[in-house]
């Protein structure tokens, strides 16, 4: 039987080689047995501004209301989405078990412009896809990878995700997962 980690991060190993994703910390929002989907929510781009969406997108931003914009991954980057606290929802909202949404639509990114969003949220464009398998394959290092460079996987810890900056939270979730590996690993060897 499949694990699937939606609703945990994904944390980029220190020897992580493809260049778009070294140093991420991801939010996997998707995973079953068709694939899975995520954002990477450490990556803030210089532009487009929040102000320069908002304007493409003809939605008025309210007086002083700014938001970072993230670099959420390589696919789809034209997508705009939003993953933020469950103080806020709508219809379309996709909902997890970690008291977090995520939702690919204007009316979450028009709200936050006018100061009706979410208390706590992160802005992104792109994501990050794998196919049927694909992620299952990196996370078990299989060939031509090897075990240093498989994804770290950990629980979503709202403190590291919405209270540091992004080379903290690369840190910090390295650290957390390294640590919670090392604790199974224990567990595991001494139970047997």
């Amino acid at each position: 039987m499949s694990t699937y980690y939606e609703g945990k991060l994904l944390v980029a190993p220190p020897s992580m080689r493809d260049w778009r994703f070294k140093n991420s910390v991801i939010y996997l929002w998707k995973h079953d047995i068709a694939g899975a989907t995520g954002i990477i929510i450490n990556k803030q781009l210089e532009s487009p501004k929040f102000r320069d969406i908002c304007e493409e997108s003809d939605i008025e931003l309210g007086e002083g209301i700014d938001a970072p914009v993230y670099y959420g991954g390589p696919v789809g980057l034209q997508m705009v989405g939003c993953l933020h606290t469950l103080d806020y929802k709508v219809d379309s909202t996709n909902v997890f078990d970690t008291e977090l949404g995520f939702t690919l639509d204007r009316k979450c990114i028009t709200d936050i412009a006018s100061g009706r969003g979410p208390a706590q949220y992160i802005i992104t464009m792109g994501m990050a896809s794998w196919m049927a398998g694909q992620l299952e394959t990196e996370l078990e290092a299989l060939p031509p990878r090897s075990k240093h460079e498989s994804w770290l996987v950990m629980d979503f810890d709202p403190n590291v995700v919405w209270h540091s900056n992004q080379r903290e939270m690369w840190n910090a979730c390295v650290n957390i997962a390294v640590h919670e590996q090392s604790l199974n690993y224990v567990d595991r060897f001494f139970k047997s």
